[in-house]
C-alpha cells in the first residue's frame, strides 16, 4: 500500500517572496508529512535575472516567475516531485527552464513533464515505495484556446510534454509494463471553470484505459470533482495550492520590487488585462480554494479523498471546511461518473447559447423601445 498526496498549482513568489516559514499552517504540514510521497505542479519559471521568452512577450502573454530563494518553499512543504508540464514553465525562456531544472536537481526535487527535448520531457520519475514501483508522468494539453501558448517538446527542441492522444497512450502503456502503478499529472481543461470539459473527460478515460491508476489534474485554478472509478481515481483539477497574489507591470508580467511597496496604493485587478502601470493582481475568492488529494494505491485499485485548503489575502495557507463546496463537488462527481458526459456537455452548451441569444434579444428590444 502506498499513500500519495497531490496538491495543486504552486507559484512560490508573489507577495510571499522571501517568506518561507509561516506561510503554511501546521495542520497542512502535518498532513503532508503523513504521506509516503508528495507531488505538485510547479506553475512558474524560477530566476533572479528574468529574461522573458520572446515568443510569449510578442503575444503579450501572462508571464509568471519567482526568485531562486522562493523555491525553498518546496523543501519546506516536503514536495518530492513536481510537474513542469504547464504553460508557464518556459516564461523565462530556454535558459530560464534550464536554470529551474538545475535548481530542482540541486535540491533533490524530482521533476517530470518538461525538458530540452521530447525524450527528456516525456521521461517518467520512477519511485520505489514500500517495495512497489510507481511511475510519475506529466503532460500539457495542446488545446491552446484553453491552456494558452507554450512550446511543446520535439525530438530536437525543448518544451513541455505534449498531451497528444497517441503519445499519452504509448507512454502510459510503456511505464505500466515496467511498474506496479502509474500516476499521471495532466495540465488541462478550461481556466476558471468548475466542471471539466468533454475533451478532458475523454482524455481521462483514455489514460485509465491504458493503465493510469491515478490522475491529478491542474490548470483551471478552480477545484473540480474527485472521482473514484473501478480501479482508478481522477482528480480533474486540484485548483491553486500555494499561488499568492502578485504585482504586474506592462503588458502582463510578474514584477518584484527592490524596496518595500504599499500595495494598497496600487490599482487592483482580479482578471488578466493588459496593464498600463504597476498593478496588484489578486485572485478571485473561489480561486483561493484548493485541494489536497490523498490517494491510497493498492493492487485492488486506487481510492482518493480530498481536503480543501484556502489561501488568505496575505498568502497564508490553511485548511478549509466548506460544506457548500463539498456538496457541489459531490454532485458534479456523480454527473461525471454516472451520466453520458457528452450529453451533459451538449446540454450546457445549449443553455449557454440560449442565455446568449436571450441577451441579444433583450438588447434589441431595449433599443427598439428607446427609439
Amino acid at each position: 500500500m502506498i499513500n500519495i498526496i497531490g496538491v495543486g498549482d504552486i507559484m512560490p513568489g508573489g507577495i510571499l517572496t522571501g517568506n518561507t516559514k509561516g506561510c503554511v499552517s501546521d495542520d497542512i504540514i502535518e498532513l503532508l508529512n503523513a504521506a509516503d510521497i508528495r507531488v505538485a505542479t510547479l506553475e512558474t519559471a524560477i530566476g533572479n535575472t528574468p529574461s522573458f521568452y520572446d515568443e510569449k512577450m510578442s503575444r503579450k502573454g501572462d508571464v509568471i516567475y519567482a526568485p531562486d530563494e522562493d523555491l525553498e518553499k518546496l523543501e519546506y512543504l516536503g514536495i518530492n516531485i513536481v510537474s513542469l508540464a504547464n504553460n508557464h514553465f518556459f516564461d523565462l525562456g530556454i535558459e530560464g527552464a534550464k536554470h529551474t531544472i538545475e535548481l530542482l536537481d540541486r535540491m533533490g526535487i524530482k521533476h517530470v513533464g518538461g525538458g530540452l527535448n521530447l525524450e527528456e520531457a516525456s521521461k517518467a520519475v520512477i519511485e520505489t515505495i514500500n517495495g512497489e514501483t510507481v511511475a510519475f508522468l506529466a503532460f500539457c494539453d495542446y488545446e491552446e484556446k484553453y491552456v494558452g501558448w507554450c512550446p511543446y517538446a520535439t525530438e530536437t527542441a525543448p518544451g513541455v510534454n505534449p498531451m497528444y492522444e497517441n503519445h499519452v497512450a504509448a507512454e502510459i502503456k510503456k511505464y505500466k509494463s515496467k511498474c506496479d502503478y502509474v500516476v499521471v499529472m495532466p495540465h488541462w481543461g478550461k481556466e476558471h471553470t468548475y466542471m471539466t470539459t468533454n475533451h478532458v473527460y475523454r482524455m481521462a478515460k483514455l489514460m485509465i484505459k491504458n493503465g493510469a491508476d491515478l490522475i491529478l489534474g491542474s490548470h483551471p485554478h478552480r477545484v473540480q470533482p474527485v472521482v473514484n472509478f473501478k480501479k482508478s481515481s481522477v482528480a480533474y483539477s486540484l485548483g491553486n495550492f500555494l499561488f499568492p497574489n502578485r504585482l504586474l507591470v506592462p503588458p502582463r508580467s510578474t514584477y518584484y520590487c527592490d524596496t518595500p511597496i504599499d500595495i494598497t496604493t496600487l490599482p487592483t485587478t482580479d482578471g488578466y488585462p493588459y496593464v498600463k502601470t504597476l498593478t496588484y493582481k489578486r485572485w478571485k475568492p473561489l480561486a483561493m480554494i484548493g485541494m489536497m488529494v490523498k490517494t491510497t494505491l493498492t493492487k485492488g485499485g486506487s481510492k482518493s479523498k480530498y481536503q480543501l485548503t484556502i489561501m488568505e489575502e496575505n498568502g497564508k495557507l490553511s485548511l478549509c471546511d466548506d460544506n457548500k463546496i463539498d456538496r457541489i463537488l459531490f454532485l458534479r462527481g456523480l454527473l461525471i461518473k454516472y451520466t453520458p458526459y457528452s450529453i451533459y456537455c451538449f446540454a450546457v452548451r445549449c443553455k449557454q447559447s440560449l442565455w446568449y441569444r436571450a441577451g441579444l434579444l433583450k438588447k434589441k428590444i431595449k433599443t427598439f423601445i428607446t427609439k
